[in-house]
């Protein structure tokens, strides 16, 4: 069996701080091949049409956006040297942004929760409700910021110009163009069409935007209103075709699947034949089970997400919490996921690594084979994610005759043929039971498992675990360690794992389990 390094959650299409082509660049650094992303269904998806719009109904740069309770405005740049204030007109509140000879003024946009953003993929236009006005040399910037792009991971800019065009900074991705011409009161910027391949092309997203006057320039600010033309699947079909075609100039395949987002605790779909979830069909009221359903419908495979991420401010110690959610997935044997991520060495959602393992174990003691997934949840093209902190990717585990595909790699992902993984520290790792591979069901009275990890590019130890309990330990010793115990069948349901931890005692790899039950056991097997 070969294992196949493989990232298994990565966001993109509407993040700040990564694109498809960043997360590639480090795939291609650390010779992965195979990613997956795994965009948020309501951020992929969403109506065609306006999908945000924001004008000021009180005299504040940060205010509420009319009609919801999201707030979103402008923030002042501390370089500032112009000036700002509001007027009142008989039916709006407009913000005036002001620059005399030799100033400039500079306003940021951004939204809570980023509400604004949006994939450019989806074909986006943003229609801005202004009155502009120059004096000799003056001029207008609106600065479209866009995503992290390779190989400075600097974010691109789309820089719309009104008077003298600036020269261009050979160290940033931006692009300058002429402010387009005002058409019934607006202006009208046409992003996806306007963007062009030397800054990213259409593998950016709609991230913040910077309205600047400057050198005797005034500008009478009304409204935005955001617009795309791709809605739900159309969109997901749209990054599917960037994907492909990014992927061949970086040597990377990419699968692009989807995380459920507003249907309960947050779940991958691996899978790229299953459609978004249209969630305004459904009034936006889109339940857990349905959720599901509509992955299974589709013969999906998918993941229980962070786990631990959405107990809220209960005032619960996290031990208590801890117990309450193990009893709620044991009770619900994870509501159907065929796995949950446990790769987060450091904290996820206030919880250590420690407890995505413990919880994972307590689910295998109540007869509860989930695979056990090492990844990342990475939203940024910073190291953090690739190299360091919570940097784990999945090794997929394929037999002789199974090529590295789709369909082979979800095989992979049922049946527990898999490990987490630090990619930057270690490679190899191979865990059995009498020759099963990891992931197995054994049936009798005891088994051997043996395992072998080579190529580690730190010190550290070995834990092999009975039961969930520590049985040995044993250190790695010129880059290597391996070892074998027996798992004798002394409660209903049995298992055996091994994790690996580095000098600083922070997990770099763990198997998935080897599982033991008596003959008479009745237990679904994968």
């Amino acid at each position: 069996m070969k294992y196949y390094p493989i990232h298994t959650h990565l966001h993109c299409a509407h993040e700040a701080s990564a694109s498809i082509s960043s997360h590639m660049a480090h795939a291609k650094e650390l010779g992965i091949e195979y990613i997956w992303t795994t965009e948020h269904d309501t951020r992929i998806g969403k109506p065609a049409g306006k999908y945000f719009s924001f004008a000021y109904t009180e005299k504040n740069l940060w205010a509420p956006v009319p009609g919801s309770c999201i707030q979103a405005g402008f923030q002042e740049i501390e370089e500032n040297t112009g000036s700002y204030d509001f007027v009142d007109t008989n039916d709006s509140i407009i913000l005036r942004i002001s620059a005399e000879k030799g100033q400039r003024e500079s306003l940021f946009f951004h939204s809570k929760a980023k509400k604004h953003s949006d994939p450019l993929l989806a074909q986006v236009t943003l229609e801005m409700d202004a009155d502009v006005q120059l004096c000799e040399g003056g001029q207008v910037f609106a600065e479209f910021i866009l995503s992290a792009q390779p190989p400075t991971y600097q974010q691109a800019r789309l820089c719309y110009v009104l008077g003298q065009m600036p020269e261009k900074k050979a160290e940033a991705p931006i692009r300058y163009l002429p402010f387009p011409e005002k058409k019934e009161g607006k202006y009208t910027f046409r992003l996806s069409k306007d963007v062009s391949e030397e800054i990213g092309g259409l593998d950016n997203a709609l991230c913040n935007l910077n309205l600047i006057a400057q050198n005797g320039a005034t500008i009478h600010f009304r409204a935005f209103d955001f617009y795309r033309q791709l809605e739900y699947e159309k969109a997901r079909q749209a990054q599917i075709a960037l994907a492909e075609k990014l992927g061949k100039k970086w040597g990377v395949t990419p699968f692009v699947g989807f995380e459920v987002t507003h249907a309960g605790n947050h779940k991958n779909c691996f899978s790229t034949k299953t459609p978004v979830i249209e969630y305004a069909k459904f009034d936006y009221n889109v339940s857990n089970e349905q959720a599901i359903a509509h992955m299974q419908k589709h013969g999906a495979v998918f993941s229980w997400n962070h786990p631990f991420s959405d107990h809220g401010c209960t005032g619960q110690t996290k031990e208590e919490i801890f117990e309450e959610k193990a009893q709620q997935l044991t009770d619900a044997r994870v509501y159907g996921a065929n796995m949950m991520e446990v790769g987060f060495p450091y904290t996820r959602g206030g919880f250590e690594g420690a407890y995505y393992l413990r919880l994972w174990d307590r689910l295998s003691e109540n007869g509860i084979m989930i695979t056990g997934n090492g990844d990342s949840d990475n939203h940024h093209a910073t190291p953090d994610g690739w190299t360091e902190g919570n940097n784990f990717c999945s090794f997929a585990g394929l037999y002789d005759d199974e090529l590295p595909t789709e369909e082979n790699f979800v095989k992979a992902f049922r049946r527990g043929t898999l490990w987490g993984g630090n990619p930057v520290v270690i490679r190899n790792l191979s865990f059995t039971g009498d020759g099963k591979e990891q992931g197995s069901l054994v049936r009798g009275e005891k088994v051997t498992v043996s395992f072998c990890a080579t190529g580690i590019q730190c010190g550290g130890y070995a834990v092999c675990i009975s039961n969930g309990k520590e049985v040995a330990r044993l250190p790695i010793e010129n880059g290597a360690v391996a070892g074998h115990w027996v798992l004798a069948c002394e409660q209903e349901y049995n298992f055996a794992r091994v994790a690996l931890y580095n000098e600083e005692e922070v997990l770099i790899a763990f198997s998935n389990p080897i599982y033991l039950v008596d003959v008479k056991t009745q237990m679904k097997e994968r």
